[in-house]
């Protein structure tokens, strides 16, 4: 997968979203649950 360079902002409540999601699914941090949301 290519470099992104595009910023991405969210609100409080919808980082913490990510981050929940990230957790559940075994990975490190937002950027690695957004990258799998993105492939998706």
């Amino acid at each position: 997968m290519g470099n992104r360079s595009m910023p991405v902002c969210f609100t409080e409540k919808q980082y913490k979203m990510i981050e929940e999601f990230a957790k559940r699914n075994g990975m490190l941090n937002a950027s690695q649950a957004l990258e799998k949301i993105l492939e998706q």
